[in-house]
């Protein structure tokens, strides 16, 4: 059996971040879309939060982070996520995208992706 992911989609978060003067003039909203292996197997079958990891948590953090950290650039700040919501939650493989929507005319989104460890 693998080991089953748990996901966050779409997360607004609230951050000063950009390159230009005018990008940092005002926090800007980003979008966290996350999936992270769970440490363990027993998540599947004890029914306890204790053996899972806590989505809750997680979306917590990754707010705490945004709202207290700035950055010119997406790549230091998603680098910051994956690397504390690994140590703190111990998750084997973590993927990480940010998106800064509507930013330039004509697209959608624009943004990174991250993946670390080695998936389950």
């Amino acid at each position: 059996m693998t080991a089953p992911l748990i996901f966050i989609e779409e997360m607004k978060v609230e951050t000063i971040i950009g390159v230009s003067d005018w990008e940092r003039a005002l926090p800007q909203i980003l979008l966290v879309d996350l999936e992270m292996a769970l440490p363990q197997i027993t998540s599947t079958t004890s029914d306890l939060v204790g053996d899972t990891i806590d989505y809750a948590m997680v979306a917590e953090r990754i707010k705490s982070i945004t709202s207290s950290h700035t950055f010119k650039l997406l790549e230091p700040l998603a680098h910051l996520i994956i690397e504390t919501l690994e140590k703190e939650f111990k998750s084997p493989w973590l993927k990480l995208k940010i998106s800064k929507p509507h930013i330039l005319p004509q697209v959608k989104a624009l943004g990174v992706i991250f993946e670390k460890g080695s998936r389950p």
